[in-house]
């Protein structure tokens, strides 16, 4: 069998949906039929691109590797159809798993009303710094850590949304929710949810932190689908590093690490020479605006600022 197109939007649909019983829906096909065809494209590719449990699917090493190679040849392939007929200017977002990019899209649609907003996600947050070099994406929203700071480049602008701690979400029940704040120490002998590298820091700045604080994270579970993650962390099979921002759940608690041994600074990236470059001061404002917003309703990080206040430049 030779690879397509479609066997790529298949694999990438299966990826959204965290089971293929969902992406057959999505798909308009039957379970067993997609489930035939994923086993086809795997042969095809010469190794499992997913693992399969009760809880649906997630990517394997190898499927990581896969799905973002995928996602950026089909948005290199929707940017060509798109560029054929273009009925407005077309903005192209990317963003990690952010609580904010909901808001910046809905911000950045009031700020470029003359413009079409796309959105494509990675769990790679070096995928997305590549895909503005390359000119695959027009603005970026991105993430970087003490240590392990964004390096400057003549062909790319840069700008700082904003600077907040990382938080520790821990399931409601478990005797440290109560707290007000937690020492990383404490979780020393927990079970921890990590996914694989981000390549530009994450979760390496965890375990530089746990380092310093004295223990290694037993790293039971490491994946990037994060409803999964959610459910591991809200059953109390696990605990994990979170955005402060993160919106838990019901059955999740957020805390604050006492001290503030974790921080990441959110960053907006676009191209000197692309076409979000003239407007990249309005950018910027909506996307700090978006990050202000979210966190004004956002209790944990509420409390946390009325206890630290502002967050110290780290970069």
């Amino acid at each position: 069998m030779q690879l397509e197109l479609r066997h790529l939007r298949v694999l990438r649909t299966i990826a959204d949906q965290g089971s293929v019983t969902r992406a057959a829906a999505s798909l308009g096909v039957s379970q067993p039929a997609l489930t035939a065809q994923l086993r086809r494209i795997e042969q095809t590719l010469g190794g499992p691109v997913f693992e399969r449990d009760h809880r649906g699917v997630s990517p394997t090493a190898f499927g990581e590797f896969v799905l973002a190679r995928t996602r950026s040849i089909i948005a290199g392939v929707d940017d060509l159809l798109q560029a054929r007929t273009p009925a407005h200017p077309v903005v192209r977002v990317g963003s990690f798993e952010n609580p904010i990019v909901v808001t910046l899209l809905e911000s950045l649609s009031r700020t470029l009303p003359d413009s079409r907003i796309t959105l494509q996600t990675e769990h790679f947050v070096r995928v997305l710094v590549d895909m503005v070099a390359n000119d695959r994406l027009d603005v970026a929203l991105v993430a970087d850590y003490p240590g392990h700071a964004l390096r400057s480049h003549a062909s790319l602008g840069l700008g700082v949304v904003a600077v907040e701690p990382v938080f520790v979400a821990l399931s409601s029940g478990h005797p440290l929710a109560g707290r007000d704040e937690v020492d990383l120490a404490e979780l020393a002998g927990e079970q921890w949810v990590l996914p694989p590298s981000d390549g530009m820091g994450w979760p390496e700045h965890l375990l530089e932190a746990c380092a310093a604080a004295g223990f290694s994270p037993r790293a039971r579970y490491q994946m990037v689908e994060a409803g999964v993650r959610r459910e591991l962390v809200g059953a109390g099979h696990a605990v994990s590093a979170c955005q402060a921002l993160y919106d838990a759940g019901p059955a999740v608690t957020v805390l604050p690490l006492r001290g503030n041994p974790l921080w990441m600074r959110h960053v907006l990236l676009w191209r000197t020479a692309g076409p979000v470059a003239a407007q990249s001061a309005t950018v910027l404002a909506a996307a700090v605006s978006a990050h202000r917003a979210v966190a004004a309703r956002s209790l944990p990080y509420q409390a946390w600022s009325s206890r630290y206040g502002t967050p110290p430049d780290l970069m």
